[in-house]
């Protein structure tokens, strides 16, 4: 299924179930030459041959294939020359008790991928700290930064209520490079995501919103947000087409 034709699906869908655009909303399609996380099971799109950058998924951190402990899982497409002018590595992490040699690891799949030619600019963690857990999230952060090659940069995916309920000194404090809050839980966008919006303005690290292909999105929000000094544009998260029908099924 084409991107002009998923987009139309998606739109018919949401007429169907009675739902209603709010005016300015729009559904959020994987445009040329921007910014996306490509994840392990989905499928590459024709927007990546002119990506910006690709936050492409290498792995997680997991207790489901290692009933004892966590431990660290390879995902994602091998290690090869891209063409997207930058490439971030995506780290999904469910514990902060990592294995000792996680973080190693790690570091020899980022030297193999600039080894193959890549411009890696670094790592991403994408990991749900609870708003109330910021502090000890912080500490994590700063251990991983340490064992970090410095040619490296951290950045981490964040939650919206952080900025509302957190402490945005907490989070101005967070030894990142960048922050990229997102705007969706599994494929759907967060209901009434606008009105944790505006606490995003106080944020005065580099921040990016995550949209997801298929959700929604305001544009007037993209205007407003970009009065700040500290925002970086918009990261789509990819997501495969739905599957078509059986042809003669019932």
């Amino acid at each position: 299924m084409g991107k002009k034709a998923q987009i139309l699906l998606v739109a018919v869908l949401l007429l169907l179930s009675g739902a209603k655009l709010p005016d300015a909303e729009h559904i959020v399609a994987a445009s040329a030459g921007g910014e996306f996380w490509l994840w392990a099971g989905v499928h590459p799109q024709p927007a990546l041959r002119s990506a910006h950058t690709v936050y492409l998924h290498q792995g997680e951190v997991t207790a489901l294939a290692c009933p004892q402990r966590a431990c660290f899982r390879a995902l994602g497409i091998p290690v090869a020359k891209l063409t997207v002018p930058n490439l971030w590595l995506t780290l999904r992490i469910e514990t902060l008790d990592l294995p000792l040699d996680t973080l190693k690891r790690v570091a020899v799949l980022m030297e193999h991928w600039r080894r193959a030619g890549n411009h890696v600019v670094g790592l991403q963690l994408d990991f749900d700290a609870a708003t109330r857990s910021l502090g000890e999230y912080d500490h994590f952060l700063r251990q991983v930064r340490d064992g970090l090659d410095s040619r490296y940069r951290l950045s981490v995916t964040g939650l919206l209520d952080w900025a509302q309920n957190g402490s945005v000194q907490t989070l101005n404090q967070l030894p990142v490079d960048e922050l990229v809050i997102q705007t969706y839980q599994g494929r759907q966008t967060v209901t009434k995501y606008a009105r944790y919006l505006p606490a995003l303005m106080a944020l005065r690290v580099p921040f990016k919103l995550g949209l997801v292909q298929g959700g929604v999105w305001n544009d007037d929000w993209e205007r407003r947000l970009s009065r700040s000094a500290y925002y970086r544009g918009r990261v789509v998260f990819m997501v495969n087409a739905p599957r078509r029908a059986n042809a003669g099924s019932g």
